[in-house]
């Protein structure tokens, strides 16, 4: 076996993207999209011509939308390992996560769309990119805009805390969920607060605007194959639209500029 020469932290993200998605690193746009379900990849790919690779992970590519959409799979490993690769890509302007969260605060109810405005970091990956004190945040620039976008649709948003975490069979833990009470967190997911974390550590603006597809402090509210399947055919749709209604807002507000990505904050 033979090893190609010594390969350096780009050209080590090049061959992971490419590994991972199928992708070259050149054929990534402005604006990606992250998501955990192929439900969105499909949409996505039924709004114009398009490039579409299938890998361990699944990557569409729309010229015409300056868009990329990547399904990552599922949990923090991945999130951190995809959002490391897009640190290091310079013509990605910014990020946003299309995810699936359970809501945990009383009004949540499946379907409503949340804006996480940090995360209590209970997973690995994290760890590895920020000190443990270090908070988990969005780029407020790309919440703002999407915040703006769903107005601009008539879309009802929610925001909060989220808590992040890598336990995921934890729902017949009552200690756990006594914890979550305690924390006051809104809805609780699998990626966020990785995701959030690399975006600061690398300078790589990203957001996020979460549906809640299940209800897991009650009993009754615990999503299966089924239920999952239902909350993707009746909200992913509208769900996907906010996202690629929201990269054209970037766009239009030139939010981000060459050497001047982070001029207003960080």
């Amino acid at each position: 076996m033979s090893f190609s020469k010594p390969l350096r932290p780009d050209s080590y993200v090049q061959q992971t993207l490419l590994r991972y998605t199928g992708s070259e690193h050149t054929e990534f746009k402005r604006y990606v999209l992250l998501t955990n379900f192929s439900d969105y990849v499909e949409r996505f790919k039924a709004l114009g011509d398009h490039v579409h690779h299938k890998q361990t992970w699944e990557s569409v590519h729309n010229d015409d939308l300056d868009c990329s959409v990547v399904n990552f799979g599922i949990g923090s490993p991945a999130a951190a390992m995809v959002m490391h690769c897009l640190g290091y890509l310079d013509q990605v302007d910014a990020v946003i996560m299309l995810g699936l969260a359970g809501g945990l605060a009383e009004e949540m109810q499946i379907g409503d769309l949340v804006l996480p405005t940090a995360s209590i970091r209970d997973e690995g990956a994290s760890q590895h990119y920020l000190h443990s004190d270090t908070p988990a945040l969005p780029n407020f620039k790309v919440q703002h805009v999407i915040q703006q976008t769903s107005a601009e649709m008539g879309v009802k948003t929610r925001s909060g805390t989220f808590k992040t975490t890598d336990y995921r069979m934890w729902e017949f833990d009552q200690d756990f969920a006594d914890l979550l009470k305690g924390q006051k967190v809104v809805a609780i997911d699998m990626e966020i607060s990785a995701l959030f974390s690399v975006g600061y550590a690398l300078r790589k603006p990203i957001g996020a605007v979460m549906l809640i597809s299940d209800l897991p402090l009650l009993r009754t509210g615990i999503k299966h194959s089924e239920s999952t399947r239902e909350i993707l055919g009746e909200f992913c749709e509208k769900h996907l639209e906010l996202g690629i209604r929201a990269v054209e807002n970037l766009k239009k507000e030139k939010v981000f500029q060459i050497g001047e990505v982070l001029s207003f904050e960080w």
